[in-house]
């Protein structure tokens, strides 16, 4: 926006710009909102869920604010990108009062609300982009456009809730999200004309840098969900972004088989009523990593973190080979 109410020229230096306020404007955010934010009331199931009690929850409030901020600040203007802005804000709210409530949301109330807004979000990538379609290996399938709303809104959908669900140790979402969203700024590059996306997913990393030095083990905040299901719809519309959602898979891959895997489990028990499947995997993983292979939180984080890592590289490797 400001590039369109003054008369600024957009450069790799005002991007770099926008990065550093968004890291300082976040970090100063939650050093003075901090205590301003609800108290995690400790989770039942989860691993070490009581060490988290009473500590501050909800951070991804502050650091959503001050990422769209400066998107609609320092990014060029499109009326795409703001109804993304108003989006994120919604799933971010939906989160957020959740992570206030004395009782936690149902599933069914928290599942149709960001069903709605995933719908808002698909049907705006169509309003915006010609491209509906999906690749691999240089094979191309062109959906219809219904086809392809019911499955850009059902990838956003599960993009939230295994986010959602990765959010559970100390620095682990925040750090494996800045290895997507690294990747995600590489490939948009390399497509060469969506430097403005790129900047975006920039200025989110800087965002969640200055949360992660809270958020670092052993942690002062937690995100909540007002964190996580922001991160995942800003994941998965950087997919459809990319004109070919299946980058999803590899540049998300760890958060993919983190929540992935225990939304599968509980999904195929309650519909085949077979209580024994994947009896000895823990879900979701980073659980499985700490209680049955021994690992500490940090490990949890740097090992993940690692491992996407190396997903990445590879699929940025494949698309250089391509080039």
């Amino acid at each position: 926006m400001l590039y369109t109410l003054f008369p600024v020229s957009y450069d790799l230096s005002w991007a770099l710009v926008s990065v550093l306020i968004a890291f300082v404007l976040t970090f100063f955010a939650i050093k003075i909102g901090i205590a301003r934010l609800p108290k995690d009331q400790g989770r039942k199931y989860a691993v070490n869920g009581e060490v988290a009690k009473g500590k501050p929850r909800g951070a991804g409030l502050i650091f959503s604010v001050c990422c769209v901020l400066v998107f609609l600040v320092f990014v060029p203007f499109r009326w795409e990108y703001v109804i993304y802005c108003a989006l994120f804000l919604l799933e971010m709210l939906s989160g957020y009062l959740d992570d206030r409530s004395s009782a936690s949301w149902s599933e069914l109330k928290k599942g149709l609300l960001d069903l709605a807004i995933c719908l808002g979000a698909a049907t705006t990538y169509l309003a915006f982009n010609d491209s509906h379609n999906l690749a691999l290996f240089g094979w191309t399938l062109v959906l219809p456009k219904w086809v392809f709303l019911l499955v850009a809104t059902f990838v956003l959908w599960i993009a939230i809730n295994f986010t959602n669900c990765t959010d559970g140790v100390d620095g682990l979402l925040g750090s494996v999200s800045i290895v997507s969203l690294a990747t995600f700024a590489a490939v948009f590059l390399l497509m060469g004309n969506s430097g403005d996306l790129a900047q975006m997913c920039f200025i989110f990393i800087a965002s969640l840098l200055a949360y992660l030095a809270f958020n670092a083990s052993p942690s002062q905040i937690i995100m909540g969900d007002a964190g996580s299901r922001m991160i995942g719809i800003f994941l998965g519309i950087m997919a459809l972004k990319t004109y070919n959602m299946l980058y999803f898979i590899p540049i998300v891959l760890v958060i993919i088989l983190d929540g992935g895997i225990g939304l599968f489990k509980l999904l195929f028990i309650r519909l085949t009523k077979i209580k024994g499947f994947l009896k000895s995997v823990r879900t979701p993983l980073h659980d499985h990593a700490r209680k049955n292979m021994g690992w500490s939180d940090t490990q949890v984080g740097y090992r993940f973190a690692i491992i996407q890592l190396l997903a990445s590289s590879l699929c940025v490797a494949a698309l250089l080979l391509r080039r």
